[in-house]
């Protein structure tokens, strides 16, 4: 082994003995961190909800106590709700990965990619092929079978791409975690475009169930590509069935479709379900696929853990 190597995480140079975990190099002081029983990935998930609800509720209750904004004021207020959220989440994610976090350049692209490809692609797509609205509102399964099949499937493909296209092949996809990183990246893009375009379609949003509906999204559409990145890692790193990836990728589209479904179509086509409660719904379903991401995201540490440790 040469004398020029470098921790993986903050790069500083490496005498002998190396701390080794596969073919990562570590510090001392590194490399205590990663072999540290790591039990936060619970704790720091339900940390982030309360504390994302604590700030969405503050947010509401400062919109109350403002009273309603109007023109510019609303729409750079609606802007910062929609792109703010995002970001949170972004950091949140790849904060997770403590064994080798993902070079910011790579996840940057990634997240663009997918912001791009959602607005040239799937808006497109859903709203001006498709014409989504003009017909799926005819009936519960009309409208239902649309989310899942058109807008479920779209949004998913997007964020599909984006990790497929720019480094799934790469030497930076190298363990599971980094298919979870990259997915809710990837999520995060096409959630930053549907906030963005919701926010601009709208003059603005109306701010104490505006703050609510972004901050879901956002959630919903990382733990959605999280999941599909998982799927992805798996396929990449194990000996899965060729149908393990079409699966994982239409059960995400499905949840996807179905949130779409709940937080848009429900209280859109008067089905019934009253906004709030159709945003309760669909909070229900992120959060369902936010706390299932968190114990795989637990898991493909530990495994990755205990391979590089069999390796030594």
């Amino acid at each position: 082994m040469g004398d020029d190597l470098t921790c993986c995480i903050c790069g500083e140079p490496l005498q002998p003995p190396y701390n080794i975990l596969g073919q990562r190099t570590y510090c001392a002081h590194h490399f205590a961190l990663v072999n540290k029983p790591h039990p936060g990935f619970w704790r720091a998930g339900v940390i982030q909800i309360v504390s994302t609800g604590l700030i969405s509720a503050l947010v509401a209750w400062l919109a109350g106590l403002l009273g309603p904004l109007e023109g510019p004021p609303l729409l750079l207020a609606g802007l910062a709700l929609a792109v703010v959220p995002s970001l949170i989440w972004l950091v949140y994610f790849y904060r997770q990965d403590r064994l080798e976090p993902e070079p910011k350049h790579g996840v940057a692209a990634v997240f663009l990619l997918a912001l791009v490809l959602a607005d040239v692609i799937g808006r497109r797509l859903v709203d001006e092929w498709f014409q989504v609205r003009l017909w799926a509102s005819a009936d519960s399964t009309t409208s239902l079978a649309a989310a899942i099949l058109i807008v479920g499937v779209t949004w998913q493909a997007i964020a599909y791409l984006a990790v497929r296209l720019l480094v799934y092949a790469t030497p930076e996809f190298d363990e599971r975690m980094d298919g979870i990183v990259y997915g809710t990246v990837a999520g995060l893009g096409v959630a930053t475009l549907l906030n963005l375009r919701y926010v601009l379609d709208n003059g603005g949003v109306a701010l104490a169930p505006g703050v609510i509906g972004v901050v879901t999204t956002a959630l919903a559409q990382a733990s959605f590509g999280g999941l599909m990145g998982y799927v992805l890692a798996e396929a990449k790193f194990t000996h899965r069935p060729l149908w393990w990836v079409p699966l994982g990728f239409a059960l995400s589209a499905a949840l996807n479709g179905l949130f779409s479904w709940l937080i848009g179509e429900v209280s859109a086509v008067g089905l019934g379900v009253a906004y709030w409660r159709s945003l309760a719904l669909g909070l229900a379903v992120a959060l369902a696929a936010f706390f299932c991401l968190v114990a795989l995201m637990r898991r493909s540490t530990e495994v990755t853990l205990r391979q590089s440790r069999r390796s030594l």
